[in-house]
């Protein structure tokens, strides 16, 4: 068989494509698959050690899908026929619940930075806030100090939009829906899953995004924001204040808690599917090389859990592993975008697609979406989206308070591209966003909020 690196080089100028493709597939399943394996022992070694040690248990709706991912590890191991299809659709809709969960739970931390941003303008009016005698000018010159310390754009940018988040916001709800729709004119000619990517990021600021009710499962976490949302701000008394403070605490944790468990169930799932996916593809070299990692898996799901000694020897492998799918993977995307044709003349279609998959399965995105979709749209969609943006944001903020209205307008413009790029415009903006706060305790949270930022 001719080296591998010779058969790359050989798709990348379409020569041979007949016997070189087959090849390449099933070189890259090998690879993928054994990388997986590896993955799916640490995954599981981890969330058996966190059961074993840390003395909590998954949330019960989380405990029900781990449940269900240790089922089919098992099945995998056993050594017994396994319906792959079944499992692989089994394990998908796994996943995807996973995926869907963690975007409620994210859905309620926009919420809860919302109420945060409120409960620290309410800090002054029933706590004690220490408000220094420095000038505006000279807050304005530390804060300029702080942003333009690092030469990198790309941080600059970031730090002038906590700064502008953090300081009093004063924007009319007609200025903000006005920047919302100049950014929104810069994605003409962009693709769907740009503009939709975008149209997700304001509604997720903005607290607008609202998942499916059957994956919003977390009742513990929805009933302290509900409590929390159905708080009137502009009477508000001491002890409620000092209620919802720990109400946002011990959600805040608890939201936490419940990121984390995702986190881990979604790598266990991806490194799952992706075994899955490329198993009946390994070459003969690849299966024994295997065998180890399964019986390592076999010994943890029978309680050993001495893991130094079960994954003895198993990281050089896995670099390798991880270096050679890297010098590889990129002939997949030769192949995707010019020899799908060919692929399908040789009936390969499924593994190619399933590779495809596994591809981003084992990329740096835990919850990338399976299967990526990108299409062209024209002005027409995009003015869809951000009409139906504007008409809700102008509903959200009508119907809220002065202090969300704020918070709604400070988490959307750290999402907006940056407005101010000269040292000069930025001093003027922190100048008068300082000027114009008549409130020295609502300035004094401001800065202190802001210097919990720098480094």
């Amino acid at each position: 068989m001719s080296d591998i690196r010779d058969i790359e080089n050989e798709i990348r100028k379409g020569k041979n494509l007949e016997q070189n493709i087959p090849v390449y597939l099933n070189s890259m399943a090998s690879l993928y698959g054994e990388f997986a394996l590896h993955n799916l022992a640490m995954s599981l070694s981890m969330q058996l050690d966190k059961s074993e040690f840390d003395d909590t248990d998954l949330d019960k709706h989380n405990k029900e899908l781990y449940e269900g991912l240790l089922s089919e590890i098992k099945t995998l191991c056993d050594g017994s026929p396994v319906d792959n299809k079944a499992a692989v659709e089994r394990v998908i809709a796994i996943r995807e619940t996973v995926r869907h969960r963690m975007e409620a739970v994210t859905a309620i931390v926009d919420d809860l930075v919302i109420y945060e941003y409120i409960l620290n303008r309410l800090e002054p009016k029933f706590e004690y806030v220490q408000v220094e005698e420095t000038s505006n000018d000279d807050l304005a010159r530390e804060i300029l100090k702080w942003i333009f310390s690092d030469d990198e754009n790309a941080l600059v940018n970031e730090r002038i939009k906590t700064a502008i988040s953090c300081l009093p916001v004063r924007l009319t709800k007609g200025k903000i829906i006005d920047l919302v729709n100049t950014t929104f004119s810069l994605y003409g000619g962009s693709d769907k899953k740009a503009i939709d990517t975008f149209d997700y990021m304001l509604r997720s600021a903005s607290g607008m995004y609202r998942i499916d009710k059957k994956y919003n499962v977390y009742e513990n976490v929805n009933e302290l924001v509900d409590e929390i949302k159905n708080t009137d701000f502009a009477t508000i008394e001491a002890q409620r204040y000092f209620d919802l403070k720990d109400d946002y605490r011990i959600a805040s944790n608890l939201v936490s808690g419940l990121a984390d468990e995702l986190t881990d169930l979604q790598e266990l799932s991806n490194a799952l599917l992706a075994v899955l996916l490329t198993r009946q593809y390994f070459t003969l070299e690849t299966e024994k090389a295997c065998e180890g990692i399964f019986k390592i898996l076999k010994s943890m799901i029978d309680g050993d859990v001495d893991y130094d000694k079960l994954f003895s020897g198993t990281e050089e492998r896995v670099e390798k592993l991880n270096e050679r799918i890297s010098d590889e993977e990129s002939v997949l995307l030769v192949i995707k975008e010019n020899y799908k044709k060919q692929v399908e003349e040789l009936m390969l279609t499924v593994p190619f697609e399933r590779l495809l998959m596994t591809c981003r399965l084992c990329g740096e995105s835990t919850f990338a979406e399976l299967i990526e979709e990108n299409t062209a749209i024209d002005d027409d969609y995009l003015e869809e989206v951000r009409s139906g943006f504007a008409k809700d944001l102008e509903e959200v903020l009508k119907k809220g308070g002065r202090l969300k209205n704020r918070a709604v307008t400070a988490q959307l413009l750290r999402e907006l591209p940056v407005m101010l790029s000269s040292h000069t415009e930025v001093m003027e903006y922190v100048r008068q966003a300082l000027n114009g706060c008549t409130d020295s305790g609502e300035k004094q949270i401001s800065i202190n909020l802001i210097r919990e930022c720098y480094d």
